[in-house]
């Protein structure tokens, strides 16, 4: 089977889910990567790769892009980009095409000479909550579909319901949830000492990560008559960070916190294998923004962490409360520190790694993936 996968910057550090799926279809199909923007090639290698190039000069996108954003779908149309698209499908003769992302799949979408080839579309969060409120980016929906038969896969069945509650019924659907590498994501050591008992998250710093309650509900929870040390590792990088540093600092809770900054799969790992418990506080953003299920609570339950984390999106999905780990309502920074709490005497949880393992690894996902390919092959 060949596949053509869409993905308007491949191989971000916040896109890893995207870079594994890929690797995964690859050892199974012949799998073709078009994208705008590569970047990371030395940490994620990947050769059966085209990057598009756009003719237009900086003042044209300058003047489009507002256009762009308010999902005007001419705004997307490119001939020049259009030209390429069609001679790419043309040598690589693909089974199926894969975009990623709702917004961004419009604008390859406009540039796509209609085909009968089957369109697949992975929406992943901000293109199922947020992007739903726009009228005319769901107009672009409707006008997709009847032209390219298309095939939306969702990271949850929250995200499906919110979709299909603005849209009615979508008879071709799938429901697929990402997998991570349980093979990477495996604990080795089981005998840390309890001091200090670390608290870990790893996100970029973006608002609908939560940050902002985590610490506030950390201070809560160092108010209580605790016996030994406690951390919390904030991981990551992104535009809040400097802030959340400020909050710490705020809050006289500095000498707790540590932040690490970016880390790769490794040190990721590492920080997971010295931890005690995962934490998460997903919000939804000001703007409506959500997330699909977070990837790295699959991968700390790969690492049998309990977690704490809220009753957000997709996350009930993964995580049941006070099975494999705690959850409450978003910004109840009150009971998200007695959550931190009663969470230190959950230990390392086995069942957390079990059901990772049945429901959330990556190898299974390209499996359950190219099923959905080759339904939609046939029956097209």
């Amino acid at each position: 089977m060949r596949i053509l996968v869409f993905v308007k910057k491949f191989a971000a550090p916040t896109l890893t889910f995207i870079y594994n799926e890929v690797e995964e279809l690859s050892k199974l199909a012949e799998v073709k990567i078009i994208t705008l923007e590569r970047v990371n090639p030395e940490k994620f290698p990947y050769e059966n790769l085209e990057v598009l190039n756009s003719n237009r000069n900086k003042l044209t996108s300058r003047i489009l892009h507002p256009f762009q954003t308010r999902d005007f779908v001419w705004s997307y149309k490119d001939q020049s980009v259009a030209r390429q698209i069609e001679k790419i499908v043309e040598n690589f003769k693909p089974d199926v095409i894969h975009t990623h992302f709702g917004h961004e799949s419009w604008w390859f979408l406009a540039n796509l000479k209609p085909q009968k080839i089957p369109v697949f579309i992975s929406f992943h969060g901000f293109d199922a909550s947020h992007k739903l409120h726009s009228s005319r980016y769901l107009n672009a929906f409707y006008f997709f579909n009847k032209k390219h038969n298309l095939n939306p896969i969702f990271v949850s069945e929250y995200m499906a319901k919110s979709v299909e509650t603005k849209t009615g019924n979508l008879a071709r659907k799938s429901i697929l949830f990402y997998g991570t590498d349980v093979n990477i994501f495996k604990r080795t050591s089981y005998n840390h000492k309890k001091s200090p008992f670390i608290f870990l998250q790893i996100s970029s710093f973006a608002e609908k990560k939560g940050h902002e309650y985590t610490i506030k509900a950390f201070s809560e929870f160092l108010k209580n008559d605790l016996t030994f040390e406690c951390k919390l590792i904030l991981a990551g990088e992104g535009p809040l960070k400097n802030k959340m540093m400020e909050l710490v600092s705020s809050l006289a809770i500095g000498k707790n916190v540590v932040f690490p900054g970016l880390v790769n799969v490794q040190e990721a790992r590492s920080l997971m294998e010295q931890a005690h418990v995962f934490v998460h506080h997903s919000i939804t953003s000001d703007i409506g923004d959500k997330e699909g299920i977070p990837n790295a609570l699959m991968e700390a339950m790969a690492m049998e962490l309990p977690v704490v984390s809220t009753y957000h999106s997709g996350i009930p999905e993964l995580v049941e409360n006070k099975i494999n780990g705690i959850l409450v309502e978003e910004k109840d920074i009150n009971s998200y520190a007695t959550a931190m709490l009663e969470i230190m005497n959950f230990g390392y949880l086995s069942i957390n790694r079990l059901k990772v393992l049945e429901k959330f690894e990556k190898s299974k996902h390209a499996v359950l993936l190219l099923e959905c390919y080759q339904k939609s092959i046939n029956n097209s």
